[in-house]
């Protein structure tokens, strides 16, 4: 439903479709909801950030479909964190919400045709996204779309607009930004 409101919304404001599409992922399903309606447009971009936690290169991230493999979870067949025996793996996100071990097999479809594209951002960067978009917009946003928000800062499209899913609320997450 946001993904087909997202889409109208743009034809009428703009009377055009976004040059991307930029959602948090986890388990994938706020992601998928935007993504869907915009698959068969061929000229919007997909974007799918996931949590690379204390960095891609350590075992403490929840980028299963940057960092995984094929695997079973939940008896669907996906990207997943598992060892050598395919063991599923601990996930890390400072987002509870992007602390999983896994995605929905769509977007692991999506990344193997090339529609989607899906990269990391970590804890540190999400924190400064959380704080920039407050302080920028007053809106608090909760700790899994400031990833999405962490990539689209560092990632400012040419000219076009953009369309970011903002998944959730950040009042929820207020104690873990404290704490940092």
């Amino acid at each position: 439903m946001i993904g087909e409101e997202a889409r109208e919304q743009s034809l009428a404001a703009e009377a055009a479709l976004p040059a991307r599409v930029i959602a948090c992922v986890g388990g994938g399903s706020n992601a998928i909801g935007i993504f869907a309606p915009f698959v068969a447009d061929e000229g919007v971009a997909l974007i799918g950030v996931e949590a690379a936690g204390e960095g891609m290169d350590t075992l403490r991230h929840g980028a299963s479909l940057g960092a995984g493999s094929t695997g079973v979870l939940h008896g669907s067949l996906s990207s997943v964190l598992a060892d050598e025996e395919g063991q599923i793996l601990e996930a890390h996100s400072i987002s509870a919400g992007l602390d999983y071990p896994g995605v929905g097999p769509e977007h692991a479809y999506l990344r193997d045709t090339g529609r989607a594209s899906y990269v990391g951002i970590t804890d540190k960067q999400a924190l400064a996204a959380f704080a920039e978009l407050a302080r920028l917009e007053g809106i608090i946003p909760a700790l899994e779309s400031s990833h999405a928000i962490a990539w689209l800062l560092e990632s400012p499209g040419e000219g076009a607009f953009d369309v970011l899913c903002l998944s959730g609320r950040g009042d929820k997450d207020m104690a873990e930004v404290a704490e940092q």
